[in-house]
Parts: C-alpha cells; sequence; structure tokens
C-alpha cells in the first residue's frame, strides 16, 4: 500500500531529525545482505547505541539536501542504509568493517563525522582506532608521565642530598672524634 503525503512528509521529519541530532552517519550500499546478516548487525549496533536504517533514495536526498550534505548526494543509489549514531564514531565504523569483511555487506561508501564528510577509507581507518576509553587512558597517561618523571627526580634529588648529608655527618664527626 502506497504511503500517503502526509506518511512521507512524516518520515522525511523524521530522518532530518536524525540527521541532525547524530554526530556520525555512515553511508553503505546493502546489495546482497541476507536477512540473518542484517538482524546479526542490528543487534550488534544496538548493543553499540548505533540505529542502522534503510531508507528509500528520494527521502535520504532530500534530507541530505535539506540538512547540507549535497557532496553525499551522489553517493546515493541502489540500496543504501544508513548508521546513525551521536556516540563513539569509531565503533560504528568498527561494525561496519567487520560486517564488510566478513560478509561482504555492507559496502562502506561515505559518512559524515562530526560534519566532517569522510571516504570509505577513512572509515575504515577510523574502525582500526583503538575504542574511545583506550584513547583517552593513553592521553592521560601521557600528562602523568611528566609529572611521575618529576617526581622520581625530586625523589632521587632529595635522596642525594640526605645520602651526602650523611656522609659529612659522618666525616666531621670522625674528625672530632679523631
Amino acid at each position: 500500500m502506497p504511503l500517503t503525503k502526509q506518511q512521507k512528509e512524516d518520515r522525511l521529519e523524521i530522518l532530518k531529525k536524525q540527521f541532525a541530532s547524530n554526530s556520525t552517519v555512515l553511508l553503505g550500499d546493502f546489495t546482497g545482505m541476507d536477512v540473518a546478516t542484517a538482524t546479526e548487525m542490528r543487534q550488534r549496533m544496538r548493543e553499540a547505541s548505533v540505529e542502522y536504517r534503510v531508507v528509500k533514495n528520494t527521502l535520504a536526498k532530500l534530507a541530505m539536501e535539506e540538512a547540507g550534505w549535497g557532496e553525499l548526494m551522489e553517493h546515493v543509489t541502489g540500496p543504501n542504509g544508513f548508521v546513525m549514531t551521536d556516540g563513539d564514531a569509531a565503533e560504528a565504523a568498527r561494525i561496519m568493517v567487520e560486517f564488510e569483511k566478513a560478509k561482504k555487506t555492507p559496502q562502506i561508501r561515505m559518512g559524515i563525522i562530526d560534519a566532517a564528510i569522510v571516504t570509505a577509507a577513512e572509515i575504515r581507518r577510523i574502525a582500526a582506532l583503538p575504542p574511545r576509553e583506550v584513547l583517552l587512558a593513553q592521553i592521560a597517561a601521557g600528562f602523568q608521565a611528566p609529572v611521575a618523571g618529576l617526581a622520581r627526580l625530586l625523589n632521587e634529588l632529595s635522596r642525594k642530598l640526605v645520602a651526602t648529608l650523611d656522609a659529612v655527618a659522618k666525616q666531621k664527626g670522625a674528625e672530632s672524634g679523631a
């Protein structure tokens, strides 16, 4: 049963809101994806707070045009699925890349991450990054390393000062007792 004009407008509004509210929108061609793979992928994405939607191309192009993403419109051909999240872009990319490698679908095309257009190759590089928590821990360790080094240096200097003062005291004691 065909959709009414109002239903189409409602779906367009929902898609525009999703494009606007998510910092990451990735585009993939799901040609050849069977139902089991789609179900498995949606489940993995749901667990990671990522949404996967299949949208008609005309609807997607209208929403992209209104969102100011005209550069992506040329890549909206054939059967497409949109991966959207406001969370960790690397996690969304990682799931897509895992399925692309294992199942050969979805074929990653393009995307937008934090208002920047990214190519399929860049999405694959982002997927190879460690999880956000690991990156934050590495940054924290980088900030902590100089402070820890300074603490060790000060500790060593104070230890040497105490050892020197002790040696001087022993020498003075030996001179006065001799």
